[in-house]
């Protein structure tokens, strides 16, 4: 298994100021978000400085996390897929985070299941020629926001190359039990967002990975038994992210041990 770490941690900082944080928290991919390769891109010009940076630290890249919206905004949707097609064949990853918008699969209409299956279709196959996958990640205000949901999209499209991006905290907060989503979505599981959180004064709070009501040692126990050898990825929304990433890799360590890729060994 490999330990990555979302650069959304670091929304204002510049993606090449946050890349050696990573790395020097000992973690061996970066998931990119898709703010920061575009303004990385406005600033610069090209992706190759950044490309050799990655290369110099020994980061891999496992996915790009772009914002869709199939169902109010298809055609802007198809050049964010474009665009983030271009990053991820340039970085090397093998995947891009899709959200399908529209709203939560409760609310959708048989016809906006239909036109969402429709450009989810269509985007596959644009992705198709260049060895990418879409992950569709579990995720509050979208058709993919339950176990069931994100089945039903994934056979609706029948595309090999529609994948999960397992947010399982997501899941769990809507009553889900976790091991049973890991079991239903198995088959389509090619990475997965890390996440936690706590309440205090009734209000959420990020927290570390051993500190919030899920139990992640339960859960990453049974990832590794299962055989996944792919990406986890650390989403940290609180404060002192440096700090975040060290002790949440930390975490993964106890309890993965041996089952957790050392440094340097990448995808």
């Amino acid at each position: 298994m490999q330990a990555a770490m979302c650069s959304i941690a670091w929304k204002q900082e510049p993606i090449e100021t946050v890349m050696p944080l990573i790395a020097g928290a000992g973690y061996s991919g970066i998931e990119l978000w898709g703010p920061h390769l575009d303004r990385f891109v406005a600033a610069v010009g090209s992706l190759d400085p950044l490309v050799t940076q990655l290369h110099r630290l020994g980061l891999a890249v496992p996915m790009v996390s772009a914002y869709f919206d199939l169902l109010n905004h298809p055609e802007d949707s198809i050049a964010v897929a474009s665009r983030h097609l271009h990053y991820a064949l340039r970085l090397g990853a093998p995947l891009v985070r899709m959200f399908t918008g529209g709203g939560g699969s409760a609310a959708a209409s048989e016809a906006d299941w239909a036109a969402v299956t429709i450009a989810l279709r269509g985007l596959c196959d644009l992705a198709r020629p260049y060895g990418i996958a879409f992950a569709l990640e579990t995720h509050d205000g979208h058709l993919h926001d339950t176990t069931p949901s994100t089945l039903r999209s994934l056979e609706a499209v029948g595309a090999s190359n529609l994948a999960v991006n397992l947010d399982i905290h997501n899941l769990y907060m809507r009553g889900e039990k976790p091991l049973w989503s890991l079991a239903q979505l198995w088959p389509w599981v090619r990475i997965l967002h890390l996440k936690s959180q706590r309440r205090v004064n009734d209000a959420p709070l990020a927290c570390g990975l051993a500190e919030g009501a899920l139990d992640y040692g339960l859960f990453l126990q049974s990832l590794a038994a299962r055989g996944y050898d792919g990406f986890v990825s650390i989403e940290w929304f609180g404060p002192a992210p440096a700090e975040a990433a060290a002790s949440e890799i930390a975490f993964l360590r106890a309890v993965l041990g041996k089952a957790l890729a050392a440094r340097g060994r990448l995808a």
